[in-house]
């Protein structure tokens, strides 16, 4: 009765085995790592274009089976880029991709977009007893903080214009007083999305 015991016990624990192993999917963070292949056309995090499909918040299944039907058409441009990729990279990439806020399509968006580069970049100094906050008021700790601006006047934000809007112009500075102060200015990729966020009126979604 024991080694009875014992063979069903050991084909459960087999059994659950390789169903984690056959369901296992890819990493998101390798994904992360290597989503730069795809965010030259498909845009910032996979937000999409208005000619480009958006690949973020997609349904997992949905979107491998895509790239696997994309991938065997190796006469298409899709085809070619997919080719370098092995089916861990794809799974990597589907893991990622799907992990991530959707928007509609080239719609950018606080939560996916904005506030992961505000926490990367300025949120060790703009926040409760951080030494920007001290200085001008501005924490950087919410949105709603984002929008209420420094204790100085004027608004940091001004939804639908990035180019009147305080926040770009500290960013995008040529001189001594940049933001990031005394750190490397943010990317290329960063300043475009915030740009963008705020030129379609800087939503919290």
């Amino acid at each position: 009765m024991r080694k009875l015991l014992f063979l069903l016990v050991s084909m459960i624990i087999g059994g659950n085995g390789l169903a984690t192993a056959s369901m296992d999917g890819g990493s998101a963070q390798r994904g992360a790592a290597k989503a730069f292949y795809c965010t030259g056309c498909h845009g910032f995090n996979g937000m999409g274009t208005p000619s480009v499909p958006n690949l973020a918040g997609r349904d997992q299944d949905e979107l491998i089976k895509k790239l696997n039907k994309f991938k065997k058409k190796k006469s298409s441009i899709m085809g070619l880029q997919l080719a370098k990729f092995s089916d861990d990279d794809l799974k990597d990439l589907v893991a990622y991709f799907s992990s991530l806020k959707k928007s509609d399509r080239g719609q950018a968006s606080y939560e996916r977009d904005i506030e992961p580069v505000i926490e990367w970049r300025c949120i060790s100094c703009h926040t409760a007893g951080g030494e920007g906050a001290r200085k001008s008021g501005l924490n950087l700790g919410s949105y709603d903080a984002l929008m209420a601006g420094t204790n100085q006047g004027g608004d940091l934000i001004v939804p639908g214009s990035s180019e009147t809007s305080s926040f770009m112009i500290m960013v995008t500075r040529k001189d001594h007083l940049r933001m990031p102060f005394g750190a490397p200015p943010l990317s290329d990729d960063e300043i475009r999305v915030l740009r963008m966020w705020i030129d379609q009126g800087a939503k919290n979604n």
